[in-house]
């Protein structure tokens, strides 16, 4: 698998798509794909103090504010309050689809590039840990499926494993979706567990 910046952006929404209408609220998070040798997605682990989402791993991001413009502005600027990450609009690819999350936000994806390896770090007490996952990682482990509530249904849910974290839920299917959309990659369910 090659994954240089035009393979990726090509596949991408060029423009924002509609927010999920059946939701009671909006969110953005930052897929950040950086570093030309081993390009590799940045992460946060959710501290373990809070009441929800408590140890998580996520995609950087949140509910868009009044002042933010667009998913893309609300995304940077998300970045940079939990990792320190500066990047700006320049560094946008486009977008993966919008979807819901169990608490019926509708969260839209917006796709960035660096070509330098990114470090972040964590800048908020909601945030214990930044790390980053080379992509080829999620392609050479094939995911455990569970059986998860997603949605207003059931469905079966990837999950991955790496550095001690797991990777699952909202951020897992986002991974998926990325996958598909940008690679045509269709991870097989396997169905080893159940929630």
């Amino acid at each position: 698998m090659r994954v240089t910046k035009q393979s990726v952006k090509q596949k991408l929404y060029p423009f924002e798509p509609e927010h999920l209408t059946r939701c009671r609220e909006r969110a953005a998070v930052a897929f950040v794909i950086s570093g030309l040798e081993h390009p590799s997605l940045t992460l946060c682990v959710k501290a373990l103090h809070l009441r929800t989402h408590a140890g998580e791993v996520s995609l950087p991001g949140g509910k868009l504010e009044l002042s933010d413009q667009s998913a893309i502005v609300a995304a940077l600027r998300e970045l940079s309050e939990e990792t320190g990450l500066l990047l700006s609009s320049n560094d946008a690819l486009g977008f993966l689809s919008p979807i819901q999350s169990l608490h019926k936000v509708s969260v839209m994806p917006c796709v960035f590039w660096s070509d330098e390896a990114l470090a972040g770090y964590p800048c908020e007490e909601e945030i214990t840990r930044v790390f980053s996952i080379p992509l080829f990682e999620f392609i050479e482990q094939q995911p455990i499926f569970d059986r998860g509530q997603h949605r207003v249904s059931e469905c079966w849910m990837p999950r991955w494993r790496y550095a001690e974290q797991e990777i699952w839920g909202l951020t897992a299917l986002i991974v998926e979706d990325f996958f598909l959309m940008v690679f045509n990659h269709r991870f097989s369910a396997h169905p080893l567990s159940t929630l």
